[in-house]
């Protein structure tokens, strides 16, 4: 039998490293690739702070999809990946495998309490991103405006601005929704009679132990804060039950660090951020800070929107926007802040300006490379790089265009 040569071995070696190098290349660029699912409004009109305001005009038909490189920071044009009326904000299990919405009834003309809500829940398909429909179940509340899950994927919760509720719901094993298991009514109000006449749940989510729920209240000016019981859903009231924000801040959307050791309130009608130290072991609060989003010397009107740490906890983000039906300039901006890793305090760092009109919503990547802005009036998404060290955003020219943008999510492709 005759000797293989030394080159062909060599050969063989290197075919079988260059191939291996190839599938490690695939590998790492699969690691990097995600959908990023976009939430809509598909057209209705409403009252919002005592102004009406709609967009009829959307030709958005639901959830859309769209396919993200966290190495290039290419975005593909979206793709619709489920048909469904205002499927405003959304929120994805653990396990990737399921995406839950929330809608609003688009024929509820008139204030906000007014709209009769919903949750469904779809199967995301690995492959393509597109949705299938599981069921759909009332959110036990009116003009519900935000959605979460817990850490193990058994509940979620749902903030319902009109009626000022939280409603709690059991996931199913297969990913459907189940029964309500809690539901809280919030009482009271607050110093602005155009909006903060009645309760406003705005946000609500858990801490990042599952050990706690807690909701921002936009009618009241208060964060509440809840004991969460991850085995019946149940929720309670602690000792300490809440805290407050300047008198008619109107406290909107809620971030903890991912450290578990600071929580960051921004208040819509204030444009504030009021900074929390997070005791995990008692469940409360304390106040640290309270720093105004937008410059002193800023003239216009300004809606402080959403709010999100950055993966690493040394940054955090948040955006500024004008409301439709605004006479009054907007600043249509993303305000970066550093944070202290010590005391978690916030010190300035830049406004830059969103690419659009109305940021609505934003999210980082999860490798905290990038940051997309969900521009609603202007119909735009734009792809933002985070510098590491400095936590600055610059624009990387790459944008899409989706009609309302209002909700972005991540999740892994190719799971």
């Amino acid at each position: 039998m005759m000797k293989p040569s030394t080159r062909s071995i060599s050969f063989a070696c290197c075919l079988v490293m260059a191939l291996a190098f190839t599938v490690k290349l695939q590998a790492a660029g699969q690691d990097n690739d995600y959908f990023v699912y976009i939430g809509t409004y598909t057209g209705f009109k409403y009252v919002h702070h005592s102004r009406t305001w709609g967009v009829g005009d959307s030709h958005s038909k639901g959830i859309y999809v769209s396919r993200f490189n966290a190495s290039t920071g290419d975005l593909s044009e979206p793709q619709l990946a489920a048909e469904i009326t205002n499927p405003s904000f959304l929120t994805i299990s653990p396990n990737h495998r399921f995406l839950y919405a929330i809608s609003e009834d688009p024929l509820s003309i008139g204030p906000p309490k007014d709209h009769s809500s919903y949750v469904s829940a779809f199967a995301i398909d690995p492959a393509t991103g597109k949705l299938r429909l599981v069921n759909t179940v009332p959110a036990n509340g009116t003009s519900t405006c935000y959605i979460s899950i817990d850490k193990t994927g058994k509940y979620v919760f749902m903030a319902n601005f009109g009626s000022g509720s939280i409603s709690v719901v059991r996931v199913r094993d297969d990913g459907s929704l189940g029964e309500l298991a809690a539901f809280i009514q919030d009482v009271g109000h607050s110093v602005d009679p155009s909006i903060q006449t009645e309760p406003h749940t705005h946000w609500v989510g858990v801490s990042p132990d599952n050990r706690y729920v807690i909701v921002s209240d936009l009618g009241l000016d208060r964060v509440f804060i809840f004991h969460f019981d991850q085995n019946t859903g149940k929720l309670s009231p602690l000792d300490a039950p809440f805290v407050t924000v300047y008198p008619g801040g109107g406290p909107r959307h809620f971030a903890f660090d991912p450290k578990g050791k600071f929580g960051y309130q921004l208040s819509e009608m204030s444009g504030m951020v009021d900074v929390f130290a997070w005791n995990s072991s008692e469940g409360t609060l304390t106040e640290v800070q309270r720093v105004q989003t937008v410059p002193h010397d800023f003239f216009g009107g300004n809606h402080s929107a959403e709010i999100e740490v950055r993966p690493d906890s040394k940054f955090l983000y948040e955006t500024n926007r004008r409301t439709q039906g605004e006479t009054v300039r907007g600043p249509d901006t993303i305000g970066v802040f550093s944070i202290d890793p010590q005391t978690g305090t916030l010190a300035p760092v830049e406004q830059v300006l969103s690419g659009g009109i109305m940021p609505r919503s934003f999210d980082i990547d999860p490798s905290g490379a990038y940051l997309l802005a969900a521009n609603q009036l202007s119909n735009n998404v734009v792809v933002f790089a985070i510098d590491r060290k400095t936590g600055r955003l610059s624009k990387t020219g790459k944008e899409i265009k989706a009609d309302t943008p209002v909700c972005l999510k991540f999740v892994p492709a190719d799971h």
